[in-house]
């Protein structure tokens, strides 16, 4: 059996050839599925998304932020408010619009395990620097990620640097929706504590709303099928991540991330 990680696929609104690729390349079963198999399954999941009836989705209610919390807001602020950060609000994850078809749990669980209380974690003012270690393997230079969540910065100098993309959980608006943009699997972890402690006094979360949207989801996105599902009367909800008649839990193969740095010939323009 290979290395797994558990998760979670929001397959009743993938579309067929996705949902059979994620099923197919990127799980794990014994055996595995075929290609008929993995759409028979997928089929199974769609119709029930299909049959759900119209939903009318509003922005989640936003509720005062409360002054223990306060501080730590205007810190933020301090650091990113300009043209893409636009604010800090709190609302209820499980009323936010999703648009990302998976969350792997075993990540969520490393959120969880972490100190600190969730608005810190949610508003990540400052990411701590992650040792990269490097080899050159047939000329090309490799780095070991952490995570995904990494870009290449060039510097005033023209140098280069492998540099963590910011850390806080952020919403966007689309359509009169407010759409989670990034940090999911906090905002997963977080939910599934509240639904495990129903009881816990803490039942919204600090997100960033930011002015931008997902690449995938602009207006002149060569595949508008994301934009159509998410802006449809039936959009995603995060909330429908923990309803096992949407949503598969399953086994990924496991992956690790590097980055590669390669110098190659190219025709001169």
């Amino acid at each position: 059996m290979p290395s797994t990680m558990d998760a979670v696929l929001l397959l009743a609104w993938m579309e067929r050839d996705e949902a059979v690729l994620w099923l197919r390349d990127h799980c794990w079963f014994d055996p595995q599925l075929t290609e008929a198999k993995a759409e028979e399954i997928w089929k199974v999941y769609r119709d029930r998304g299909n049959a759900l009836p119209e939903r009318i989705i509003e922005p989640p209610q936003r509720f005062p932020i409360p002054a223990a919390q306060r501080q730590l807001v205007l810190q933020f602020l301090a650091r990113f408010r300009g043209p893409e950060v636009l604010d800090v609000i709190k609302v209820n994850p499980m009323d936010l619009v999703v648009y990302q078809r998976y969350v792997v749990t075993d990540r969520c669980d490393h959120h969880v395990q972490q100190p600190g209380v969730w608005a810190r974690k949610f508003l990540v003012i400052d990411r701590p620097a992650a040792n990269l270690p490097g080899r050159i393997e047939n000329g090309i230079l490799k780095f070991a990620l952490p995570h995904a969540e990494h870009l290449i910065g060039i510097q005033p100098d023209g140098a280069f640097r492998i540099q963590q993309s910011d850390g806080y959980v952020a919403l966007s608006e689309i359509g009169g929706r407010l759409l989670l943009k990034a940090g999911y699997h906090r905002s997963f972890a977080f939910a599934r504590a509240l639904m495990n402690e129903p009881d816990a006094s803490e039942k919204c979360a600090l997100f960033a709303l930011t002015r931008s949207l997902p690449p995938d989801l602009a207006p002149n996105c060569p595949n508008q099928g994301l934009r159509t599902s998410v802006l449809g009367t039936r959009a995603p909800l995060l909330r429908d991540f923990f309803d096992r008649d949407l949503a598969m839990e399953v086994k990924l193969r496991k992956k690790i991330w590097e980055a590669h740095i390669q110098i190659l010939p190219v025709d001169s323009p």
